[in-house]
């Protein structure tokens, strides 16, 4: 119970204070400011719709525990995903600030249902000439997650599960040589569900390193670990036997390729285990296990210093010792972006 008081009175302070400190710098040490902005479009084919959310987000630096529901049904759709951040870069004598807010947005083709925003605000900033820190905010309102077997009314009648989440992040990150960077992350978050599966609703804290080697002048390698925690108000609420806390354990390994001046590419492997820690008796929950294996290999071409555009293959298999919670789903895309 510590934890959950602890990592957000922490994250709530290093806003505090890094806003404090950009209050300091403000008058006098600023160099220049400048705005920017980066319009995206990625366009994507997936086997199953029902996933796609929570494939596209089991990233290490997105939100590797969003909630799924697996289905019976196999939708294969089309999702478009349009996106615009705002960036305001500020340089002072202790490196550079940038100030960050992003919209990006999800339209499926044939399961309009799916829909949904994701909101975000950053601000990075400079310690020294070697160390930043990262402040981050993201909001995903009323995401529909599928339908599913409601148990507070005792009727177990179908219901749309929806679930609104709130995470706050803050990453501290030190280059510890020409080679090797290292950073350390912390998260605490909020998953609030519809009322028919309120007794779901989760707060969750979650930390780990990261360290990325730079091997040569072509080739990057990045090592990542998460651990998280995260509490149901379910594992209070027995009458409902329906707790969904879990702890999770996520391994990230990506190499980065410079191939030429302008052709990148991105290969990243990422294992998630998820472990349901439920003890009521006749909880789906009780002595689960899920495990995830993801792959993901993306190109990027610059057309320009402005533009570029990028095509990725990503593939997910999950298996569950509730073998009802196996799925695999594979995901083509391509995309662009352009700064201006």
């Amino acid at each position: 119970m510590r934890h959950e008081s602890s990592l957000p009175v922490l994250v709530l302070r290093t806003l505090a204070w890094g806003a404090a400190s950009l209050s300091v710098w403000g008058p006098g040490l600023p160099v220049y400011a400048e705005w920017s902005a980066i319009a995206q479009q990625k366009t994507s084919y997936t086997t199953d719709a029902f996933q796609f959310s929570a494939a596209r987000r089991l990233r290490f630096s997105e939100d590797p525990s969003q909630p799924t529901v697996v289905s019976t049904e196999k939708a294969q759709d089309v999702i478009w995903e349009p996106g615009l951040e705002v960036i305001r870069s500020t340089t002072t004598s202790l490196g550079k600030n940038e100030l960050s807010v992003k919209a990006q947005g999800s339209i499926y083709t044939n399961n309009p249902i799916f829909n949904h925003g994701d909101y975000r605000i950053q601000d990075r900033f400079s310690l020294d000439a070697d160390t930043s820190v990262l402040l981050r905010y993201r909001y995903v309102p009323n995401l529909f997650l599928g339908p599913n077997f409601e148990r507070r009314t005792g009727m177990r009648s179908i219901q749309e599960e929806r679930v609104t989440s709130h995470h706050w992040r803050a990453e501290v990150e030190r280059r510890l040589s020409d080679a090797v960077t290292t950073a350390l992350i912390g998260r605490y978050g909020l998953r609030l569900y519809n009322e028919s599966f309120a007794e779901r609703n989760t707060k969750f804290w979650t930390v780990g390193p990261r360290v990325d080697y730079r091997a040569t002048s072509w080739m990057t390698v990045t090592l990542s670990y998460l651990y998280e925690r995260g509490l149901a108000d379910g594992r209070q609420e027995t009458q409902f036997m329906d707790d969904v806390s879990y702890y999770l354990h996520l391994l990230s390994a990506g190499t980065e390729f410079r191939l030429s001046s302008q052709l990148d590419l991105d290969l990243v492997y990422t294992y998630r285990r998820k472990t349901f820690t439920s003890g009521i008796a006749g909880d789906t929950h009780l002595d689960r296990v899920d495990s995830t294996h993801q792959g993901v290999a993306e190109l990027r071409y610059r057309l320009s210093s402005a533009a570029t555009a990028t095509l990725s293959f990503q593939y997910d298999k999950r298996t569950s010792t509730n073998v009802l919670r196996d799925f695999n789903d594979s995901i083509i895309s391509l995309g662009g972006q352009y700064r201006f």
